[in-house]
């Protein structure tokens, strides 16, 4: 993902993390989904069912923590999900 669409993002509403996204997912109000390239598949199970049911797009960041550098947060984050 280029520095200018992290840009572009970071002035998107978004939640990181894999209960705040679920949480989203649930409510309908999820428009995109970044998931860290170095996750375990197994965690990300109800989410990537959520998001092939709704057909919400997904797309991959390096690892997890760059993806929690680039929204920052301190830790790794696992999955970022841009609202609607």
């Amino acid at each position: 993902m280029s520095n200018e669409k992290v840009a572009r993002l970071n002035k998107q509403a978004y939640v990181v993390g894999l209960k705040e996204t679920l949480k989203a997912l649930k409510q309908q109000r999820v428009s995109q989904l970044i998931i860290a390239k170095n996750v375990d598949i197994h965690l990300l199970a109800r989410v990537l069912s959520f998001a092939n049911q709704n057909k919400i797009p997904i797309e991959f960041f390096s690892s997890q923590h760059a993806l929690g550098e680039c929204f920052g947060i301190n830790v790794k984050a696992t999955v970022v999900a841009l609202l609607k």
